[in-house]
């Protein structure tokens, strides 16, 4: 039996720990598509080996599967040898990832885990653990997805991320 709330009111994420449990049910819940904003794909949650196996298994188990990820340092992650972009060179046609270039959206700093059936985590301030979040809010979750595909569609493909660089 799960020890998330019933209901589809927000819970108050506070720690590293918190947040990578939320951010894997997320994942695991997915039926098909993933949304990630994140400044630089913060080690802490992203390189974490349950968010991984999560990520993994959405990516190989899911038919049409599709992960976006909007970030703000595209080279970071590169620089950090992030396992989420060892994971997307081997699966291509499943991850996406876009940098944020306009100066208006890169002041807003805020990050963001939701799934197709109404789970989000969002973080007002992305480089920090504290945020809310719920397995099951679809009016919230299509609030946060629509200001995502606002950003999303103005945004710079990353290429360089592709595995041999084409």
């Amino acid at each position: 039996m799960s020890d998330a709330p019933a209901s589809n009111d927000p819970i108050r994420i506070l720690d590293h720990p918190a947040a990578i449990e939320i951010t894997t049910r997320i994942i695991s819940d997915t039926r098909q598509r993933v949304l990630i904003r994140s400044l630089n794909l913060e080690s802490w949650l992203f390189d974490h080996a349950d968010v991984m196996d999560a990520l993994r298994w959405v990516a190989t188990s899911k038919r049409d599967a599709r992960v976006l990820v909007l970030l703000h340092d595209a080279a970071a992650p590169q620089a950090a040898h992030s396992k989420l972009l060892e994971l997307a060179q081997r699966l291509p046609s499943v991850f996406e990832f876009r940098e944020v270039d306009d100066p208006a959206y890169r002041e807003d700093r805020a990050a963001l885990v939701s799934n197709d059936v109404g789970g989000y985590y969002y973080r007002p301030q992305g480089d920090t653990a504290v945020g809310t979040a719920s397995i099951d809010a679809r009016a919230r979750v299509r609030q946060l997805q629509g200001k995502f595909g606002e950003i999303w569609e103005r945004s710079r493909l990353i290429t360089e991320y592709r595995a041999l660089g084409i």
